[in-house]
């Protein structure tokens, strides 16, 4: 049993590393203390509100509705963060640590540095239950049916919205707890045929990047193409307390190819074809007991083809097939190789037709799955065909959204989900909100047909049925000038919980519930960019005994200030304690409390170079996760920009 969890805990995409983070129990535990923290950051903020100069812009976002919606109109609770954000934490952090510290109600799990596995876990759902998006294709892995944020390249990405709540009444299955759309650099904006861009880093541990690209637009084409290389030696991912059967005190290197281009074409005034590809290639070192040194290959890919335009002046279409491809091959270990494949073709069409009562989306996909693996499954592939029909809009000070979605899946038959929210603007600027969603997970192919002869209790089952979540949340947000906050409560409840049983995979009885607080503010004013996110969170399982993992308080802020030609900046991401599990002797343990700081500054040269310093983890703060794995200590990176104006 070590050496099957040993493998789990270096995240190779065995069946049983999704279930763990589910079944595995963490007991009840609070702090106080960080409300205090949180309040007082926000007075400080608040403090220097009077002085605002700067209306900020309202940023679009499409996430939250399926088509263009203000982020201030949305009746979701959305974050933004931008290509500027990445940028400034980019070297040697993750996609999923960036939305730990930007994402606002995202926690997150790492085991080891770069490129190792990882889970997000929005409002405190589990991985599995939520769904990552890139370009509007579905990516992830069907085998987990977990999102795969762990070869991501950072370098690659535009902006990323997250919809925090249940979206699948508009996406489909796992969108229990959210949805993470990732958008990829695109050529459409630039006002100049070519625009070339490059940069270089280098850091602790031997940290090693190197991007270019080039960019443009000229007579209705546009374009777009970035490559990028990287190297990092990285640092031990276990320690000691991972166990003989995984712990190895040596480097755990990871190594990175990727490339990423966008080519657009407008037919006419009202009609254009847009396609767009990633690739991204990493291996990726890890640790199997002494002696050993496996690693993986990890293969990324992501391709869509994009026609839309207006049918009527007050009717937009769009048609869309695009794929994804997930890989992850394992290598040298001592239990053998394996490999876990994930293929998914999407045929999409979306109809936003502009009526009296508001935007009415219609529209139809097919999903099409199919994995590939190195154990034997009864069934590799399936098949869910869809149709949506949702209404957003506003008049006075009222506002709505509804949205009712029908699947019907190869093997479970048909499953509807639906969205309610209204919101009434109480006073200008200031909006009070409430939404009732029902959600649905269907059980991935590791949960029905895997087969271990040695553990029963990781079977499969093919009689499995889909979980279900109920959520009700109420909020209050605030937007005024350069100024914006929310408060926002939920309570998400999931039945039908997939989880390890006796003798195999089952569904638990009763429900397990997700209930919580989220605060936001942010100000911009003066060269001056503050903003915080603070939740609580008691997530528990139906027998009452709280999830692994996942910290009660959580803290993040960020601050950065422009003066002349320097930008300097920082941020502080606090984590309370959570449980975990020790699988060597299967005994419960606390992880502690951790606080991490992050700064940086950035000079600019002249209008086209930029020279930028960041260090990680300044306090060089040890702290776990996952117990028995590292986290990244104090590291400096040194990065030199160009971009042509």
């Amino acid at each position: 049993m070590h050496s099957s969890l040993s493998l789990t805990a270096q995240g190779l995409r065995t069946p049983v590393s999704a279930f763990a983070l589910i079944s595995a129990p963490a007991p009840f535990f609070t702090s106080s203390r960080l409300t205090w923290v949180a309040a007082a950051a926000m007075s400080v903020c608040a403090a220097t509100a009077f002085a605002q100069t700067e209306r900020r812009m309202a940023e679009t976002v499409v996430t939250a509705t399926r088509s263009a919606v203000a982020v201030d109109d949305a009746l979701a609770d959305v974050s933004v963060i931008s290509a500027k954000q990445i940028e400034a934490m980019a070297p040697a952090r993750s996609a999923a640590e960036l939305l730990q510290r930007l994402g606002g109600g995202i926690q997150m799990t790492g085991n080891g540095g770069r490129g190792a596995a990882q889970s997000v876990f929005l409002r405190g759902t589990a991985s599995t239950q939520s769904l990552l998006l890139i370009d509007g294709v579905r990516y992830g892995s069907a085998t987990m049916a977990a999102p795969v944020l762990d070869n991501l390249p950072l370098e690659m990405i535009d902006r990323i919205e997250v919809v925090k709540g249940p979206a699948s009444a508009i996406y489909g299955s796992e969108a229990i707890g959210g949805v993470i759309q990732i958008f990829t650099k695109r050529g459409k904006d630039a006002d100049k045929p070519f625009l070339g861009n490059g940069s270089v880093t280098a850091g602790e541990n031997g940290y090693k990047a190197a991007s270019a690209g080039m960019r443009g637009a000229q007579g209705g084409f546009d374009y777009q193409l970035n490559v990028n290389r990287l190297v990092d030696h990285g640092f031990s991912g276990t320690n000691a307390k991972a166990g003989l059967y995984t712990y190895n005190p040596d480097r755990d290197s990871f190594a990175q190819t990727s490339v990423n281009l966008g080519l657009g074409y407008a037919l006419s005034q009202d009609w254009r074809i847009d396609s767009n590809f990633l690739q991204s290639d990493g291996r990726i070192h890890t640790d199997s007991g002494l002696g050993s040194n496996p690693y993986a290959e990890l293969k990324t890919r992501v391709a869509k083809l994009k026609l839309s335009g207006k049918v009527q002046p007050n009717w937009t279409t769009s048609v869309s097939v695009g794929q994804s491809r997930d890989e992850q091959k394992n290598f040298g270990s001592p239990y053998g190789n394996s490999f876990f494949n994930t293929t998914q073709l999407e045929y999409k069409w979306d109809n936003e037709i502009a009526t009296r009562l508001g935007t009415v989306l219609v529209g139809a996909e097919r999903l099409e799955q199919k994995v590939d693996v190195s154990s034997d499954y009864a069934m590799t592939r399936r098949n869910i065909n869809a149709v949506f029909l949702g209404l957003n809009g506003s008049a006075g000070n009222h506002s709505w959204q509804g949205n009712v979605r029908r699947d019907d899946n190869s093997q479970f038959g048909g499953m509807t989900t639906y969205g309610l929210s209204y919101g009434y603007e109480l006073a200008k600027g200031l909006r009070a909100y409430a939404s009732h969603g029902k959600s649905m997970r269907a059980p991935s192919f590791n949960d029905l047909y895997y087969v271990d002869a040695l553990y029963p209790m990781y079977n499969g089952n093919p009689n499995l049925r889909p979980e279900e979540g109920k959520n009700n949340e109420i909020g209050l947000q605030w937007s005024r000038g350069v100024q914006r906050a929310k408060l926002l409560h939920f309570d998400n409840k999931v039945s039908n919980l997939i989880a390890i049983g006796s003798t195999g995979m089952t569904n638990l009885m009763g429900q397990t519930r997700l209930r919580g607080w989220s605060l936001e503010y942010g100000i911009n004013v003066d060269g001056w960019n503050a903003s915080m996110n603070y939740d609580y969170l008691d997530a528990k399982q139906a027998d009452g005994k709280p999830l692994n993992r996942r910290a009660k308080n959580q803290l993040a802020l960020n601050l950065n200030k422009r003066v002349g030609d320097w930008k300097l900046g920082g941020s502080l991401l606090h984590a309370s304690s959570r449980k975990d599990t020790d699988y060597n002797t299967y005994s419960s343990v606390t992880l502690p409390a951790y606080t991490i700081v992050d700064l940086y500054a950035e000079y600019r040269i002249n209008p086209e170079w930029s020279l930028q310093a960041r260090v990680a983890n300044v306090g060089n703060k040890h702290y776990e996760s996952v117990y028995g794995f590292n986290q990244l200590g104090r590291a400096g990176y040194l990065t030199l920009k160009w971009a042509m104006r």
